[in-house]
């Protein structure tokens, strides 16, 4: 019997329910009140406040690296964890022989060709952190039509249709990173966003295979 202690906002509880997925394990989920204070049952359990916590039969495991850990070496995948692992895992990673200078206009071509429009760029100098370097750039980008969709469905949540790149040097090449559009929407639990930031995420991952 598996239960585990967690709350819905807890991104460290998300990568345990994440992993719980992949492995298609049923177990019980307790919510655990917001103030720690009042966290008698976690206590109880674990000797302690923070969540996660899994309850593995005898075995009490706090924190997500250990849970995760706990649950890979003890529970055999499925046939498609893998699948359930890249949905999960909002996250893209192209890399190039390009330097990063000429990765990022590439980049910036195959966005204006697919209606993307560039917000900022801001080199690593600029962000004032002495540990990234120049020709580390962030690319803010939105799909203007999807803007106004989004303005249409909730005034306030237009910030959920545009996103972040990053071109960064590579191993003697560059790299373009990106966050999926819709891994900030699917916390509003909106369809109608919910399909709209799917089509922006298939229209960015259509652009970036043009590079």
């Amino acid at each position: 019997m598996l239960t585990l202690y967690q709350t819905e906002w807890c991104p460290y509880c998300h990568r345990v329910r994440q992993v719980l997925t992949e492995l298609e394990l049923t177990y019980t989920c307790v919510n655990v009140p917001l103030s720690r204070d009042k966290r008698e049952r976690v206590r109880e359990v674990s000797g302690q406040e923070l969540v996660p916590v899994l309850k593995d039969g005898r075995k009490v495991l706090v924190g997500s690296d250990p849970i995760i850990a706990h649950l890979r070496a003890g529970y055999p995948p499925p046939a498609d964890a893998d699948d359930h692992a890249e949905v999960g895992l909002f996250r893209l990673v192209l890399r190039f022989e390009e330097s990063p200078a000429e990765a990022l206009a590439l980049l910036r071509g195959a966005l204006a060709d697919a209606d993307f429009r560039i917000l900022a760029e801001t080199r690593g100098f600029e962000l004032g952190l002495d540990s990234l370097p120049d020709d580390y750039v962030l690319v803010h980008v939105a799909l203007p039509s999807a803007v106004e969709q989004a303005v249409a469905i909730d005034p306030t949540i237009p910030a959920a249709t545009s996103f972040a790149l990053a071109v960064i040097p590579y191993e003697g090449g560059s790299a373009v990173a990106v966050i999926r559009p819709f891994a900030e929407a699917w916390v509003y639990g909106n369809a109608d966003l919910s399909e709209l930031t799917r089509l922006v995420t298939q229209q960015l991952y259509e652009a970036l295979e043009r590079l």
